[in-house]
Formats: C-alpha cells, structure tokens, sequence
C-alpha cells in the first residue's frame, strides 16, 4: 500500500480542533494535573505551542546544529489565550514547512527530520498533548483517523496497521491499550528522520519522555 504523506493541511487542521477542544478547559482546571501526568494542564498546552516554535526554527535554520527558539512564560501566559496560541504556531510551522525547499532538514534530539518528519511531530504534539490535557476534565478528545494514520506512517512505521488509527496512535505513544499486543509504556520512540533511513526494526529508548 503506498503511504499518503502528511501535510501541512493535516497541522492547521490539528491545530484548529486542538483550539476548539482545549477552549473548553475552564478556569481552576487549567492548574490542575491530568490523570498519570506530572505537567499540569496549562503547562502541557504551552508545551505543544513550545514545541511547535522550536520545529518551526528548527527546520527554518535548515542546520543540523539546534538553534534557540523562546518559549512562552508560563509564569504570565493564561489557558484561555494558550489555544488560540496552539491554532497560531500550528500555521507557523505549516507555512515554514509549506516553503522549505526539498531535501531540508533540521536538528531534533532524536533524529534530523524533513519537512514532512516536522509536520509529523507537529500533529503529533497536538493531537496527543490535547488528549493529555482534556484527560480527567469529562471533554472526550478524538483525533481525526486520516491524520493519525498518516502520523503512524511517517513517525512510527512499525505499529499494527490493522487497526483504528486514533486507537493505534495512543497505543504506539505509551497511552492505550491494544487487544493482544505489549504496550511499550514510557519506553516508546518515533522515527523522525526520513523512512529510507529506518532499520526496520522498533524503536525503544530507556531515556525517553513517554509524554513528548
């Protein structure tokens, strides 16, 4: 089956169901900690918006050296402003990635992606940092199917492909369970650099953040 690559469509679209789901968070919740999590609710949604400025510099540099992006402070930032924030730097990557020329890539801690590896990650943070921050609150967060299979694809070619995509892409990130397969807990790793460099094999890391 050929793979349909992920796009910069797919990101914006994250990032506006992640601002119309996140907005539903109301005031005290925000300093509150999801279920089985250290951050609490407003530090896991300025950590998406982090993490989507730092691809952004990233992969504008076009080096494989890290370059310094600003995070928000959280000290001053406010829940109801972060979604809007999320939908905002989602564009932000999406445009950068939308102009890189082919054959760009930037530096990450765990591999040197493409384009597509950081519209990859970027959908990833979103979709999955948006479920993580809605835990608990009694808001149901689904990601869309197509984006999540198109994720899997590109960041980790290695889970079941028989499956729900939504479902599989908690599974494969240390946040559900399959019927009849091991869960790789806190252990799990994606593969962000281009496939033609994948071994093939699974990745696991005793040294990774299971909530990245």
């Amino acid at each position: 089956m050929t793979r349909i690559p992920v796009t910069t469509d797919d990101l914006v679209q994250s990032g506006a169901v992640a601002r119309e789901a996140l907005s539903q968070i109301s005031g005290d919740d925000w300093v509150e900690k999801p279920p089985n999590m250290e951050w609490t609710r407003l530090i896991t949604a300025s950590h998406i918006c982090n993490a989507l400025l730092f691809y952004a510099t990233q992969l504008a540099s076009g080096v494989p050296e890290p370059q310094e992006s600003a995070p928000l402070d959280e000290s001053i930032v406010t829940g109801e402003k972060l979604s809007a924030v999320v939908a905002s730097h989602a564009r932000l990557l999406a445009v950068v990635a939308g102009s890189a020329s082919p054959g760009t890539r930037g530096w990450h801690p765990t591999g040197l992606p493409d384009a597509e590896g950081f519209l990859a990650m970027g959908c990833a943070e979103i979709l999955l940092h948006t479920w993580d921050a809605l835990a608990g609150t009694g808001i149901e967060f689904v990601g869309d199917e197509g984006t999540a299979g198109r994720v899997l694809g590109r960041l980790l070619p290695w889970a079941p492909a028989d499956t729900p995509r939504w479902q599989t892409l908690l599974f494969a990130t240390g946040r559900g369970d399959l019927p009849g397969r091991e869960s790789p807990g806190d252990r799990w790793m994606w593969h962000n650099a281009v496939l033609e460099e994948w071994d093939g094999y699974e990745k696991r890391s005793d040294h990774w953040v299971g909530r990245v």
